[in-house]
């Protein structure tokens, strides 16, 4: 499971990642998302909001085993995120078979 932590990392440095509930809801409505993910911690209105624009669009989506803390550190950020976009299909396959 680390690495699928160290997948979102490399998602973040190629500039792939779309972090927090704001910033993917607003690229899955765009359709940039090719797969969603929330931190297990994450509240269930983030987590029912994600899901279901993933389910709209037909977006893969999965709740993670990772806490918010987790989430944030290996996208780079201080703070915890509940939510992230992968805009890449090649790393959202690969973070979806890990898991």
């Amino acid at each position: 499971m680390d690495k699928a932590l160290s997948y979102f990392g490399l998602c973040k440095k190629a500039g792939k990642l779309v972090c927090g509930t704001e910033l993917t809801t607003e690229a899955i409505r765009a359709g940039k998302v090719k797969a969603a993910f929330t931190a297990s911690d994450a509240s269930a209105n983030t987590k029912k909001r994600i899901s279901d624009g993933c389910a709209y669009r037909s977006i893969p989506y999965a709740s993670l085993p990772f806490t918010c803390e987790q989430l944030g550190g290996a996208a780079g950020k201080s703070g915890g995120i509940a939510s992230v976009g992968v805009i890449d299909g090649g790393f959202a396959d690969m973070i979806l078979k890990i898991l």
